[in-house]
């Protein structure tokens, strides 16, 4: 038995009285935007299936990333790409860092200007990110590249104050020392910031961050390097894959690491 004969197989009174208001809305909206895409959304909202309450949440979840996309640019989605979605969705509570992610994903997949970012192996990753993890990866997009430092002897991580000391005792320009002040991802700023480290070797090891010497900024503070002799610092940068990450999942979303702890 097909979807399509599962669909059927139920009868009409049932799906109309399992379906809450707010289920059967996001139905008919989905409804306008291809036969394929209602047909996806039914079965991610199937009533047999699944619990009203998990039915009600992914419901908003599909409304809000329909929301999302201009109405003349909405096309149905992948539908093996709206599925692995929707089955993240239904466990994620509203406004969470992760349902964010997911969300973003999901209306790119339904926009026919942005759907080419939207590429299926997000799907997995975003499962895989701590909001702390994803905050990191805002801060990151902001400059290009950024930075990072620590203590050579001690490993811990530098917060702005420490940073700031580590900076300025360094034999180089105010300017220069004002400028790398800028390049310094803020670790202060996350829920748990002496994970640091660990979050950055996880972005490497998922593909979406790379280390950098490959900058004109490299050069110019080699000298800098060199004369902070107590402490070390990398230059760190989205590579193409995640700058397509953060296009198809961050940009346009605020993560909030305060709203969720998956």
């Amino acid at each position: 038995m097909d979807e399509q004969d599962l669909l059927n197989a139920v009868p009409g009174e049932l799906l109309q009285a399992a379906y809450s208001d707010g289920v059967s809305d996001t139905l008919k909206e989905v409804g306008k935007i291809g036969v394929d895409f209602a047909k996806t959304a039914r079965l991610l909202l199937f009533p047999v299936q699944f619990g009203a309450m998990l039915q009600d949440r992914l419901a908003r979840h599909l409304r809000n990333a329909i929301d999302r996309v201009p109405v003349e640019a909405r096309i149905p989605p992948v539908e093996s790409l709206a599925l692995q979605i929707g089955e993240k969705l239904r466990y994620e509570e509203d406004g969470t860092a992760v349902a964010e992610m997911y969300v973003n994903l999901l209306s790119r997949a339904m926009d026919k200007e942005r759907v080419s970012d939207a590429h299926p192996a997000f799907v997995q990753i975003v499962g895989q990110l701590a909001p702390d993890e994803a905050l990191l990866l805002q801060q990151l997009s902001e400059r290009d590249p950024s930075a990072y430092i620590r203590r050579k002897a001690i490993d811990d991580v530098l917060l702005q104050d420490d940073r700031d000391e580590a900076v300025n005792k360094a034999h180089c320009s105010d300017e220069s020392k004002q400028l790398l002040k800028t390049l310094f991802v803020r670790p202060e700023e996350l829920q748990q910031p002496f994970l640091l480290y660990t979050y950055i070797e996880h972005l490497v090891s998922l593909g979406l961050v790379s280390y950098t010497n490959d900058h004109q900024w490299a050069s110019t503070y080699g000298a800098v390097k060199t004369a902070m002799k107590e402490t070390d610092f990398w230059f760190i940068r989205l590579n193409g894959f995640g700058k397509l990450f953060h296009r198809a999942c961050l940009n346009g979303g605020d993560i909030d690491p305060q709203k969720a702890d998956a």
